[in-house]
């Protein structure tokens, strides 16, 4: 038996937009770097490592979903997910919550920036809905 709040992340995956879905991959990393600071700050550090592997892994798939063909937009975050990952690397080597603080603040920034882009797309698709609805092609 399934619980009602997986059925639910399930079906917001599955019918979830490109942007979405990165929208998505952001909340996580973001989720386990907040969850490994509170580690680190509880000293239970195998939690803090396991939760700082995790939001690394997320963004190393953010890095890989990169469209390098995009030009400079695309090189820059490529510039940034790097930082955030040396950032968490040196946060797990050292057990230093604030360089984990600073991986959080920038994918915070870059989830907002990613949010605006991601209901701007919206509210064009809604535009383009409701102009082919006025369009009476039958004639």
């Amino acid at each position: 038996m399934t619980k009602p709040y997986q059925n639910y992340i399930r079906q917001e995956v599955e019918g979830a937009t490109k942007g979405k879905l990165v929208l998505l991959l952001y909340d996580g990393a973001i989720k386990f770097m907040r969850i490994a600071v509170l580690a680190m700050e509880e000293g239970k550090i195998p939690e803090a490592h396991n939760n700082i592997m995790k939001a690394q892994n997320i963004v190393y798939e953010l890095m890989s979903s990169l469209n390098m063909d995009a030009g400079e937009i695309s090189q820059n975050l490529l510039r940034l997910y790097d930082f955030m990952i040396w950032s968490l690397i040196e946060a797990n080597k050292s057990k230093d919550k604030a360089k984990v603080e600073s991986a959080i603040s920038v994918m915070c920034e870059l989830r907002e920036a990613w949010k605006g882009v991601v209901e701007q797309e919206e509210r064009g698709n809604s535009s383009i809905e409701a102009a082919s609805k006025s369009i009476n092609f039958a004639g």
